[in-house]
């Protein structure tokens, strides 16, 4: 049974029946029988006995046999208080500086945990008298906290108090001088905070750092070492770091080396030693999360702040798989999925290394699994091997696996299941894949299986990907807009939605900028055109750079030059662009930036129009009727011409030789 014959018994006068009914209450709520406390405790506070007042109030707070009631709590704490019982001044301050709530009384708390703390040292309390309820550190059960009033913690809310303000001037030495009374009597999250918070100064740090080490606490410690170690600090201060860290790996403590490890790695303040490095690791791996030298090894290949290391990063990721940490195998498999530095891709290593991931029902496995066979990167292609991986993951709460289910059922030939993609699209759209949305609406956009086209239906989704700010969404919505689909036609509405996919990113809504400033408004901004069609075809949009091309030959939004014209031609060419091919071949023809060469220009005119295109059929019909750069063959000419008139070109329909 708990000892309480440690607590204060306030300033009056206490009734033996008082007495007694407080002590049966204690011994029930140990048993949780808060019903039964409340009882005697009502009985115990007739006599104004301050304990039974303050537990009452707790009782209240805490919701434990009666309903919570913050009002009442407080009624009861300032009861006790009033009688000088210094837990419930401490308990009454913490309800009075709670946030955004009613009761909130900076001014008022901080009275009391002045009458707390002047209680407490008037009281003779030098640290050996608890007055927890019953003592923190002696709780088995989580449940028994909430009776706790740790002493120190009216000193450390007074020094919180003092740092943010609340109902006083910041003080910032006033705030301190709180937290370490706080701490010198124990109080736990004082010590912790005057070791963590860099604000107080590094070596105030150290001083409170090694006192949590009483506590089985090193993190702290360990951190002030490695800031002995950051920016440019002298040798001196760089060896205390390293002293620290030495003393702590010696006694096997993981976190201290893996911080050498880092060390040796970087090579800061010691020279670099893989060796070495890779020997504190292993040591650590016996002792700490393998978590953290998974995270040291993902840091090794990818990082912009670790000097990039793959060998040493597949060693650091194979000790922390060995050490349990299967999520080690995924990062391996992505490295030699991408290949970095001197590692070459190697997908066949990578799908093995996620099989093993997924073997170890590792749901990260399970998808790159599915995406591997799905793509046919690394194994052989089988998407329906693909779909049960997904399934599997998708389960576990991996959206993005709904997403690709949907995509198989949605479009592949044999496994295509209109009802099950549209169920797996919805999944991952309720799971917060935007994508999903996307797909959804050009699903019922256009219509597929045996779902009828339903534009309203379409425009919805599309809304509610662009509302989740999916540039895709945007695109879509604006598209809607621009031809009335599912919505009232507003294409100012459209250029608004093309703007917020063109500042993400999007290639196509770029080009639709372009030619809505160049063909599509009353009074047509060619620059803005221009600067529109320059973000898309950078990208490699092969309208975008056939448009900028035709720009730079007019001079239209841009200085006139036919050499950029010609450049942006041909990208748009190599991309299979017919237009784009005419334009090269009356580039030859005429010597726009390039040389005149009519056999050239012959070429490519007839790539265009093989491709179909009517100005390439007409200029191919029109140098094979006359015989330029080419043999003469008036019968072909005339075939190509006609062809083009058919295709309804004017100049070929007006054609006489």
């Amino acid at each position: 049974m708990k000892n309480w014959n440690h607590l204060p018994s306030g300033e009056i006068e206490l009734t033996i029946e008082s007495e007694a009914y407080l002590e049966l209450a204690k011994d029930d709520l140990l048993i949780h029988q808060y019903d039964d406390a409340r009882k005697e405790l009502e009985v115990a506070v007739k006599s104004a006995n301050p304990q039974a007042e303050y537990l009452l109030g707790a009782l209240y707070e805490h919701a434990l046999g009666v309903d919570r009631d913050k009002e009442k709590a407080l009624l009861w704490y300032l009861r006790a208080a009033d009688h000088g019982y210094a837990p419930a001044q401490t308990a009454a301050a913490t309800l009075y500086l709670a946030e955004d709530d009613v009761m909130t009384d900076y001014a008022e708390a901080y009275r009391l945990l002045t009458l707390a703390v002047q209680k407490e040292d008037a009281d003779g309390n030098d640290g050996s008298r608890s007055v927890d309820f019953p003592d923190a550190a002696e709780c088995c059960d989580e449940d028994e906290r909430w009776m706790a009033v740790q002493e120190g913690y009216a000193e450390y809310l007074l020094g919180g108090i003092h740092s943010a303000g609340l109902g006083v001037a910041i003080d910032r030495e006033k705030a301190i001088s709180w937290i370490e009374k706080a701490a010198q009597k124990g109080f736990r999250a004082a010590v912790f905070e005057l070791a963590q918070r860099s604000g107080y100064g590094i070596e105030r740090n150290e001083v409170w750092a090694k006192k949590a080490l009483e506590y089985g606490e090193y993190a702290p410690l360990v951190s002030v070492a490695r800031r002995y170690l950051e920016g440019h600090a002298t040798p001196a201060v760089s060896e205390k770091g390293l002293s620290i860290l030495n003393e702590l790996a010696d006694k096997g403590i993981g976190s201290a080396q893996i911080a050498l490890a880092e060390c040796l790695i970087k090579g800061e303040s010691m020279p670099k030693d893989a060796a070495k490095a890779l020997h504190y690791l292993s040591l650590a791996a016996k002792m700490v999360d393998a978590k953290l030298i998974t995270g040291l090894g993902v840091a090794l290949y990818k990082s912009e702040e670790t000097e990039i290391d793959p060998d040493l990063a597949v060693k650091c990721l194979e000790l922390a798989a060995a050490a349990g940490d299967e999520e080690a195998l995924v990062e391996l498999g992505n490295l030699y999925f991408d290949g970095v530095g001197e590692i070459l891709p190697d997908q066949e290593k990578a799908f093995r290394y996620f099989i093993q991931a997924a073997e170890k029902d590792v749901p990260s496995g399970w998808e790159l699994v599915g995406y591997c066979l799905y793509e046919g990167k690394g194994a052989l292609q089988n998407r329906c091997e693909a779909l049960g991986w997904y399934e599997k993951a998708a389960m576990h709460g991996l959206y993005n696996s709904y997403y690709m289910m949907g995509m198989i059922y949605g479009y592949d030939e044999t496994l295509f299941n209109v009802e099950k993609a549209v169920s797996c699209f919805e999944k991952a759209a309720k799971l917060g894949q935007t994508d999903a949305l996307v797909r959804l609406g050009t699903m019922h956009l256009h219509g597929v299986g045996a779902i009828p086209p339903d534009r309203q239906r379409a425009f919805q989704y599309f809304s509610q990907a662009a509302q989740a700010d999916n540039s895709l969404g945007w695109e879509w919505a604006a598209y809607c807009h621009y031809w009335g689909y599912g919505t009232q036609q507003n294409r100012q509405k459209a250029q608004q939605f093309y703007h917020k996919a063109a500042q993400e990113g999007s290639c196509h809504s770029q080009y639709m900028l372009g030619y809505i400033y160049g063909d599509d408004v009353t009074q047509p901004d060619y620059k803005k055109a221009a600067r529109w069609f320059k973000e898309a075809a950078r990208q490699g949009h092969s309208d975008a750079q056939l448009k900028l091309g035709f720009y730079y030959h007019h001079g239209c939004g841009v200085k006139q030059n036919y050499q950029a014209a010609f450049k942006l031609f041909t990208q748009a060419a190599i991309q299979g662009h017919a237009t784009a091919m005419h334009n090269i071949g009356d580039a030859y023809e005429n010597g726009y930036g390039v040389e005149k060469d009519e056999k050239q220009a012959f070429a490519w005119y007839r790539k265009s129009a093989e491709l179909g295109d009517k100005w390439g059929m007409f200029a191919a019909g029109r140098l094979l009727f006359y015989g330029i750069g080419t043999s003469p063959n008036q019968k072909e000419g005339r075939r190509w011409i006609n062809k083009a008139a058919k295709a309804g070109l004017p100049d070929a329909i007006k054609w006489r030789p």
